[in-house]
């Protein structure tokens, strides 16, 4: 019989005195990463993205595919008038979205525009999810490439987005049937437009402010009752003061513990820093799967 490794027998002993976790969401906010000028700025929207060249030969897709191209480059004007001070001009044709070729910096200066935001790439495709009970599931997945460059044509920055959006509405009963009447992009022009219109908001998220809701557990040892009762009615400082004290506990299961709260405390307030800081402590003292896992999310932050 083989013997389990000391660290092995450590963890598990120490998972074994968790008492069942309690659950809290924690949103954080984050502010954009990047401005635009304060003053009104003007972007001119441009397709540089050539579908023909695809060589698709069936019509319905490669309909489906320049109609959600042309909804990309709409959709991010309409996104970016949401933001203060900012005009958009839409110069991509409608009609049969033909790539513009013309000079980026010869665009701005024509339009007046501070920036150009140029389509590069788009593709949209439909495949398999899942398979569960002899049900075939569907993903409609979409991502679009763009440059956003200023007006001097020179710089220019990668906005590039995806959306992978489940198409619950058309499951299929049976491998046959699925691989027989799996849906079309052709025939789903619906479905890519409005992925389409989530992968523009992907590329673009950094000039805008979100929220990530995390739903973390909570180590609820009895001594730790007190703070966990107050991280629940998001008294977070009064939180704070209450695990403090056990960071110096010479019971390094305490300690660890307390910390991992800790950094779910720091999470809520908006402290990513510290938040990894205490994180770390805790899995240095203890090596725990809640710790790990806040320590993925928070560096993916």
């Amino acid at each position: 019989m083989k013997l389990l490794s000391p660290l092995l027998v450590v963890s598990l002993l120490f998972l074994a005195s968790c008492e069942t976790p309690l659950y809290v969401s924690v949103p954080v906010k984050y502010t954009p990463r990047y401005y635009f000028n304060k003053d009104t700025t003007t972007i001119a929207l441009v397709n540089q993205f050539d579908a023909n060249a695809l060589k698709i030969g069936n019509k319905k897709k490669l309909a489906a595919i320049k109609a959600g191209a042309y909804t990309a480059i709409k959709s991010a004007g309409i996104q970016l008038e949401q933001l203060q001070h900012v005009k958009t001009i839409n110069l991509a044709d409608s009609a049969d979205l033909k790539p513009d070729t013309g000079s980026v910096k010869l665009i701005a200066k024509k339009y007046k525009a501070d920036y150009v935001l140029v389509l590069k790439n788009f593709s949209a495709g439909i495949g398999i999810s899942d398979i569960s009970n002899s049900t075939t599931y569907y993903d409609t997945n979409v991502s679009v490439n763009f440059l956003l460059y200023e007006s001097n044509g020179v710089y220019y920055k990668k906005l590039n987005g995806a959306a992978n959006d489940p198409k619950s509405d058309e499951p299929y009963n049976g491998l046959l049937a699925a691989i027989i009447f799996q849906p079309s992009v052709g025939r789903n022009k619906a479905a890519i437009n409005g992925a389409t219109e989530h992968a523009v908001q992907n590329a673009l998220q950094d000039y805008f402010p979100y929220t990530i809701t995390n739903n973390r557990p909570l180590y609820n040892d009895d001594f730790l009752i007190p703070a966990v009762k107050e991280i629940l009615a998001q008294n977070f400082d009064k939180a704070d003061s209450l695990l403090q004290p056990f960071l110096q506990d010479k019971d390094k299961h305490r300690a660890s513990k307390a910390a991992y709260n800790l950094a779910v405390v720091y999470e809520a307030e908006g402290d990513i820093d510290a938040a990894m800081d205490l994180a770390q402590q805790s899995s240095d003292l203890y090596v725990n799967q809640f710790a790990t896992a806040i320590l993925y999310d928070l560096k993916r932050e």
